[in-house]
């Protein structure tokens, strides 16, 4: 009955109503008259504010005395004279009241009115604004987006004090209708980047939405690849940041992390405090960021391959040192370290997923399984278990990239196992040309390095000072290609 139009007859509404609601122990339904009209007020309990229902809407409709000559009249009177809520709207058909009602609205139906009055007095429990947990900063601002997207665009609209801040709201998923934001800066944002999300959203063909994760599909690229062009982040601050750049973020109802296009490659490697310090040592820290991505995916690699095919590489004292190691394991290089980084994984994750209660004991455990137990059982060579140890603390240095990252790993092991050096620097030239090729929404994947734009630089591999920063006025749209992904 959803797609039923509301009629006039206040006895067929509260029919249709009831019907659709049958076993629905939240929803309430209140009869009442208007000034000796009948009328029906209807909500989802847990999703208003009893006390905004009671003090703006039911008081207000009871005590209304006046002249009027319908049901199409006294609606418009209650509609501009009467109830005292700001956030009103109409709606025609059952579909759209019922998605109102699922916002935390109320429904004001009246005898004679072809139409229905929805009011917003949401009263539902969220999460507070807490720290980022992702995300985490030394000097920077301590809060993060919630669940709630209305808070999620009052934190943005409290740092972009400006009209030209657009937040235009669609919904999404055939069954869900969940309410998604496209958030951007008029003047700002390329008008064709804003037509393009917009439409890559609208044409999703999607049941429900969720998460943002749901949506990230239909705005990344369709070239194969191990990187995203889609960012995401819990942190107000920096998704302003993007959004003063030229980009454009999607918000999700009932998510705390934000999606911004286009995502470039080196985004990955900036963070908040990098703004915050001195440009010494937030050129420092870019620049070990950028020496951990390469070692955290190419140093089990390259031990592979050096220790089963390119021994003249390796110091004589180390070669010494892991020889004697290797002689006393049943296992090839290449066996221990996909053995120890799958075992690492798995306590990885299996630390995510447990109660924090005993997730400790993980934690634990893995120091005794990838350990001195490992090693003095003669299963895998302790300079074997310093590399991946490296590797996996490298790792965590560009977070952003971690999912790749991981991956990649036993990629690079495999091909120095099979193919030694030469198999590492084919994977390098691969992956190269995978980023390189990769041109989301017409803006190099590689910029501003690929092409090369001067302008920016000074925010890539080094950090220039505010005094220079401030005069910049980079836009996202300037390093715009020729070619367009498609979408």
């Amino acid at each position: 009955m959803t797609a039923a139009v509301v009629s006039s007859d206040i006895k067929e509404n509260k029919k249709i109503l009831e019907s659709d609601f049958a076993d629905c122990s939240d929803f309430l339904l209140r009869e009442c008259k208007v000034d000796g009209t009948q009328a029906i007020v209807c909500v989802l309990d847990g999703m208003v504010d009893s006390m905004q229902l009671s003090e703006m809407i039911m008081e207000p409709l009871l005590r209304y005395r006046g002249k009027y000559s319908g049901g199409a009249e006294l609606f418009n009177i209650l509609k501009t004279s009467v109830i005292c809520s700001v956030e009103m709207d109409t709606a025609k058909k059952f579909a759209d009241v019922y998605y109102y009602l699922s916002s935390g609205f109320a429904a004001l139906f009246i005898d004679g009115a072809g139409e229905c009055l929805v009011l917003g007095i949401q009263g539902f429990e969220k999460r507070s604004v807490d720290e980022p947990s992702n995300e985490a900063d030394i000097k920077g601002a301590k809060e993060c987006f919630t669940e709630t997207l209305n808070d999620n665009k009052a934190m943005l609209r409290r740092r972009i004090k400006t009209p030209e801040l657009k937040l235009k709201q669609i919904n999404m998923g055939v069954s869900s209708k969940t309410p998604v934001v496209i958030a951007y800066i008029e003047n700002i944002a390329d008008s064709e980047l804003v037509s393009m999300v917009e439409k890559r959203l609208v044409l999703a063909n999607i049941r429900t939405v969720q998460d943002f994760g749901e949506l990230e599909a239909f705005l990344n690229t369709d070239r194969k690849s191990y990187f995203s062009a889609v960012g995401n982040t819990e942190r107000p601050d920096k998704l302003c940041s993007k959004l003063l750049e030229g980009r454009v973020a999607v918000l999700t109802d009932g998510s705390p992390f934000a999606l911004f296009v286009p995502n470039l490659f080196t985004d990955n490697f900036s963070t908040v405090d990098d703004y915050d310090n001195l440009p010494f040592y937030a050129t420092f820290n870019r620049l070990l960021k950028y020496f951990a991505f390469v070692i955290s995916i190419i140093l089990p690699g390259f031990y592979v391959a050096a220790g089963t095919f390119h021994q003249e590489l390796i110091p004589t004292s180390l070669m010494y040192t892991i020889a004697a190691a290797e002689a006393t394991t049943p296992f090839s290089l290449m066996q221990e370290a996909l053995m120890i980084l799958v075992l690492y994984e798995i306590m990885r994750e299996a630390g995510l997923r447990l109660p924090k209660v005993i997730g400790h004991a993980v934690s634990i455990i893995g120091a005794l399984v990838i350990g001195d137990a490992v090693v003095n059982a003669g299963l895998v060579g302790a300079p074997m278990l310093v590399v991946v140890a490296v590797t996996a603390i490298a790792s965590y240095v560009v977070y952003p990239l971690y999912e790749s990252i991981a991956v990649l790993r036993f990629v690079f092991i495999l091909l120095g196992g099979f193919l030694g050096i030469y198999g590492i620097v084919l994977g390098v030239c691969v992956i190269a040309v995978n980023i390189a090729s990769i041109n989301p929404y017409g803006i190099p994947y590689t910029a501003p390095v690929s092409p090369l734009n001067y302008k920016s630089l000074g925010d890539i591999f080094y950090r220039e000072s505010w005094k220079k920063l401030s005069k910049r006025k980079v836009k996202v749209q300037n390093l715009r290609g020729a070619d367009v992904d498609k979408i």
